[in-house]
């Protein structure tokens, strides 16, 4: 009889114990995509580097914008930054009901400031920099020229691990571009305007899941 009691004290004090642990689990996110989701707080993460992007957010030249989809540039298997893409209420309003291909395509030709937030997730030189934002159709090579120069000459050196770059659209036909939260300037050209929105929404994207993760609600 003693033994038999031992047992079900037992018994119940385990089973105690691994009710308390699943709970303390679920508390933690462990074990479910808790981890990987936006936080409590609305942060949007980049499920492939993990970087966080706030729902909003205060940019140089055209203000707060809210962001409307995040995803990765990789080259090859080598994950090189993050990316947030943000827009106002009448950009937002302008991809309502769509997302992918066709939310990406109707933010290309929305009207309204739109904005590009990207946090580095290895170490980039000024130079890279410059030419993968200049390896655009359509634009003169002397506007070309003097978008990278303005790159390099205010990036100096590389981008490291963890700061951020930002390309705003202001108006419809100028671009801004900042490092580490300094501006760097700013060019008023059609064609770069929209060359560089197709740089990451258009078909030939560099990156594929940004494009995809456009107006998608999580």
């Amino acid at each position: 009889m003693v033994t038999k009691s031992i047992s079900g004290t037992f018994a119940i004090l385990l089973a105690a114990a691994v009710a308390f642990s699943a709970y303390y689990m679920a508390l933690s996110g462990f074990g479910s995509s808790a981890s990987v989701s936006p936080s409590l707080e609305g942060m949007r993460v980049d499920q492939t580097t993990g970087f966080e992007f706030p729902p909003s957010h205060k940019f140089s030249k055209v203000g707060n914008l809210s962001v409307l989809g995040v995803g990765t540039r990789k080259k090859a298997i080598i994950n090189v930054y993050s990316v947030g893409f943000y827009g106002n209420k009448q950009v937002a309003k302008a991809i309502e009901g769509k997302s992918g291909a066709a939310a990406s395509k109707a933010m290309i030709s929305a009207k309204g400031p739109r904005a590009a937030l990207l946090t580095f997730a290895m170490g980039v030189g000024a130079e890279k920099m410059a030419e993968a934002l200049t390896n655009i159709e359509g634009v003169k090579q002397s506007t070309k020229d003097a978008f990278g120069s303005m790159i390099m000459d205010g990036v100096g050196g590389k981008l490291k691990k963890g700061e951020h770059f930002t390309l705003e659209w202001k108006g419809s036909d100028t671009v801004v571009a900042s490092a580490r939260g300094k501006v760097l300037g700013e060019m008023k050209d059609k064609d770069l305007f929209v060359g560089l929105l197709n740089v990451y929404l258009g078909p030939k994207t560099v990156s594929p899941s940004l494009r995809a993760n456009i107006g998608v609600v999580e």
